[in-house]
């Protein structure tokens, strides 16, 4: 690593300290250069400052941004609508169940507006959208954007939740035991899905979809 590289590394990794210490409330460039040992005009000269330190730092832990390509390979494509979800759904899971900082963003994002929460959600819509965007469509018997919006809030809700409240519903919020549940429900809903969205590979679904189009007109 360069110099730069390091004292970049420094400085991300005294925000991350700083946001489970004290949470968001706590965090500003004068507490991050203090706990990096840096000044704060090497901030804002590396990263414009605190919108951009966030911004780098979700670039890394972010979910959607880490996982951009999670339709890419050609292996992906031959698994079922169905099973991509559910993978899309546990990957979240996981991704949230083992980062406390990332959980504090998170949280953040639900109750402040400004520049970088407005930015971080729409690059994570973006991404999203790349996803659902293969799937959508695909059948008319299910409208897969609502559906699964409604079960990536539920699992964001209920991770975000665990903070403040141990269960929901009874459901343990902050053991292994709670999300095998969780997860066990998640399966079962997928299962719900109409059959073509379970049976059938994502490319052979995408090829009869577009075959339908008819040709492009010139």
């Amino acid at each position: 690593m360069s110099r730069r590289e390091r004292t970049e590394r420094q400085i991300l990794d005294a925000l991350e300290a700083q946001i489970r210490e004290t949470g968001m409330g706590g965090v500003g460039i004068n507490a991050i250069a203090s706990r990096a040992g840096v000044s704060k005009e090497l901030i804002y000269r590396y990263f414009d400052g605190m919108p951009g330190l966030l911004l780098a730092w979700m670039q890394e832990q972010d979910f959607w941004t880490s996982h951009r390509d999670l339709l890419a390979s050609g292996e992906s494509s031959q698994q079922s609508p169905g099973t991509l979800i559910l993978s899309m759904l546990k990957a979240q899971i996981e991704a949230l169940g083992r980062n406390e900082t990332l959980r504090e963003i998170r949280r953040w994002e639900l109750i402040e507006v400004n520049d970088v929460t407005a930015k971080l959600a729409n690059r994570r819509e973006k991404a999203a959208r790349a996803f659902i965007d293969r799937i959508d469509g695909l059948t008319p018997a299910m409208d897969v954007p609502a559906v699964v919006s409604i079960m990536l809030a539920g699992v964001l809700y209920l991770m975000l939740r665990s903070k403040t409240e141990s269960h929901f519903l009874g459901v343990p919020l902050r053991t292994d035991e709670g999300w095998q549940r969780l997860y066990a429900a998640l399966e079962h809903i997928v299962q719900a899905f109409p059959p073509d969205l379970n049976r059938e590979p994502l490319s052979t679904m995408e090829a009869r979809r577009e075959s339908t189009k008819g040709p492009k007109k010139e």
